[in-house]
């Protein structure tokens, strides 16, 4: 980046080639896996009518995404983050494609679902690390906060668009059952055939993007590169010798643990249960936190960054959103349920702007990829420890297992705002290469 660009208004700067194609090739890609999200459960249960075999499928290619994603920042500190999306893309695109095949021919087997889970799964963990280390060499370091905003906002859309269109394709196809039939086969074999188109126009934008990868290069001449795995035990010591990044991960561990697996798995059974509205209450609850998460993310780009308050105001939000969570299970009505859910999007979608563009400020570009795979990690690996314990003592009290993790969410976020680096974190903080 020039000095010149440096002095780029954000409208400018969505308007400017390499931002705009980076933007785009995101947005297509968010669009790819919003339509696989929909069309790939859908194919598990046209196989074999079973829901546990949803959970198995999802999990063979879920568990070996969490390691395959810190190879994947390891890689992308070591090569172009740019040319590893090229390639995720490419092994996607085969993927997808051959599935749309194998499908719309009838040739779909369970152990080939398994196979492209797996693939898939590996393929995707490569490609995230270095779409979210990528960015820092397109934009200003000025501009992070609002280029994610966008970014962050056009994923959230997509979470509108792609799951309304590849159930609507699929339902154009159907029988009109409730559940997958046969007649559902041509409609998720061409879900998949607009994923791979998906995966492959954002393949041409990143073509066609240039960015300057000369540190990259330079880094492996000058210096002999260390194995993968002490590549990513770098980075783990990265992250635990600064305080302050150390903090934020075990937050976000914190609420994938503590909150995630209580709103994913207790939000359907209150609708069920509690909510007239039934079906219909998931579905607006479910849309009104992506909504407060768009908005959130707007004002997270908007909005002027707090300078030097921006550890405590992390923490209060933090401590909140586990504050907001406590009354959950008691609720009666579904509007209530809603507003909550658009107040506790609002702050994530927030906070998601400012953390990232903090981290992606903070880290030196050489630890960049790795850094952003061990907060992808932070974010999703305790899923599976918090969906099953979750299960399990819903069934116990759903109130009481709002209540508590709330709880536990509000006190553990004050208790790690409490450390000496979270009162002086800032937004000023920038990265030194």
């Amino acid at each position: 980046m020039t000095e010149q660009s440096e002095n780029l208004s954000f409208w400018e700067l969505v308007k400017t080639r390499k931002f705009g194609l980076l933007w785009g090739a995101g947005g297509l890609s968010a669009i790819g896996d919003h339509f696989d999200l929909i069309a790939f459960p859908w194919l598990v249960l046209l196989v074999t009518g079973d829901p546990l075999a949803v959970g198995i499928v999802i999990s063979v290619g879920s568990i070996p995404t969490l390691f395959f994603m810190l190879v994947g920042g390891s890689l992308a500190d070591r090569y172009s983050p740019r040319l590893i999306m090229l390639f995720s893309n490419a092994m996607r695109i085969v993927l997808v494609a051959s599935l749309a095949a194998l499908v719309l021919t009838g040739l779909t087997s369970l152990w080939i679902i398994y196979l492209f889970a797996l693939l898939k799964g590996i393929a995707d963990a490569f490609y995230y690390p270095a779409h979210l280390a990528i960015l820092p060499r397109v934009v200003p370091l000025g501009l992070l906060r609002q280029s994610n905003a966008v970014v962050h906002t056009t994923t959230e859309l997509s979470g509108f668009i792609g799951p309304a269109l590849a159930g609507s394709l699929i339902a154009f196809f159907s029988d009109g059952s409730s559940s997958a039939s046969s007649s559902d086969r041509t409609g998720i074999g061409l879900a998949f055939v607009v994923v791979a188109v998906a995966f492959l126009a954002s393949s041409l934008m990143l073509l066609l993007l240039r960015i300057d990868d000369s540190g990259t290069k330079s880094r492996s001449k000058d210096a002999e590169e260390p194995g993968i795995f002490s590549s990513i035990a770098q980075g783990i010591r990265h992250v635990r010798a600064d305080g302050a990044m150390l903090a934020i991960f075990l937050l976000i561990a914190g609420v994938e643990l503590l909150i995630e697996g209580p709103v994913t798995v207790g939000i359907p059974v209150l609708s069920e249960m509690r909510f007239t509205e039934g079906a219909l209450a998931l579905g607006i609850i479910t849309s009104a936190y992506a909504g407060g998460s768009v908005l959130g993310a707007v004002l997270g780009g908007t909005l002027p960054a707090p300078r030097r308050r921006l550890g405590p105001i992390l923490i209060a939000i933090f401590a909140l959103s586990g504050v907001l969570m406590m009354p959950f299970g008691f609720l009666r009505f579904m509007w209530s349920a809603v507003g909550i859910a658009l107040a506790v999007g609002v702050m994530g979608g927030y906070l998601d702007i400012l953390l990232t563009s903090w981290l992606q400020a903070r880290t030196p570009q050489m630890m960049l990829g790795r850094v952003m795979s061990l907060l992808t990690v932070s974010a999703v690996g305790l899923s599976p420890i918090s969906f099953a314990a979750s299960g399990a003592l819903i069934k116990l009290s759903l109130e009481w297992v709002f209540m508590i993790s709330g709880a536990l969410m509000a006190a553990f976020s004050v208790v790690v705002g409490l450390r000496r680096e979270i009162r002086g974190m800032g937004v000023s903080e920038t990265r030194g290469d």
